[in-house]
């Protein structure tokens, strides 16, 4: 098996994993409306910076809203925000493994929250990033993801070789794009630094009320289903009389 065919059949095998795993998941509406949202405010996010090579908000939001949401949301909206940016910068066969990236990375945010802020009852109430070291434990793992990003790219690369890949193109294509990575690096450091706190703050609000109306939700099914049988109770009763 060639270079080329092992990538391309192991990202398709983590694409077809993830969508599985979504399916068996209890997702609602709201949920599903809020990880579009997301996605297109960190798509949107990318347009003006366009000029700048790898310079970009979209990761720092990507793996915010993972760390706020966990780790399924991020991978989504990692995903929607390589497809919807893309309308605007262009599709190609590059998109997928921007999916793959971005939504990689959202995960990995999901993970690091559900870590850091060791998620229970009380996480919807606590602030998020609340402390100097929680801060930039995120900064510097948003600045580890510009490499990471561009890493998992090259394999684009490497890939459209087709037959002709080989060791020597990976480890050129991996010293011909560090610049651009530490790039983004420094720009995922910089909007980290700058925003992470209050990006962090204005999600969690958002967050707040998901979890808040779901459990309403849930509260008034649960009424409803006890109530229904004293409903039917007393008018058997009454009958009865």
């Amino acid at each position: 098996m060639s270079l080329s065919l092992g990538l391309l059949i192991g990202i398709a095998s983590l694409f077809a994993l993830v969508l599985i795993w979504f399916e068996k998941s209890k997702t609602d509406e709201k949920k599903l409306a809020v990880i579009a949202t997301l996605g297109a405010v960190a798509a949107v996010a990318r347009i003006p910076f366009g000029f700048l090579p790898n310079v970009q908000p979209t990761t720092f939001l990507v793996m915010l809203s993972g760390y706020v949401f966990g780790v399924r949301v991020g991978f989504l909206v990692g995903a929607i925000a390589a497809v919807l940016s893309n309308m605007y910068f262009g599709q190609g066969p590059w998109t997928l493994w921007q999916m793959l990236s971005w939504g990689l990375a959202g995960a990995f945010g999901g993970g690091l929250g559900k870590v850091m802020e060791r998620k229970g009852e009380d996480t919807v109430l606590r602030p998020l990033l609340a402390t100097t070291a929680k801060k930039w434990t995120f900064v510097l793992f948003c600045a580890l993801w510009g490499y990471l990003f561009g890493w998992i790219m090259n394999l684009w690369y490497i890939v459209s070789q087709g037959k002709y890949a080989n060791w020597g193109t990976f480890f050129g294509a991996y010293v011909s794009s560090f610049s651009f990575d530490t790039a983004h690096a420094v720009g995922n450091f910089v909007f980290a630094s700058l925003f992470a706190v209050s990006f962090a703050r204005i999600f969690a609000r958002y967050h707040r009320k998901l979890v808040t109306t779901r459990e309403s939700v849930v509260q008034a099914a649960a009424l409803s289903s006890v109530e229904k049988p004293r409903e039917i109770a007393g008018v058997k009763e009454e009958r009865a009389l």
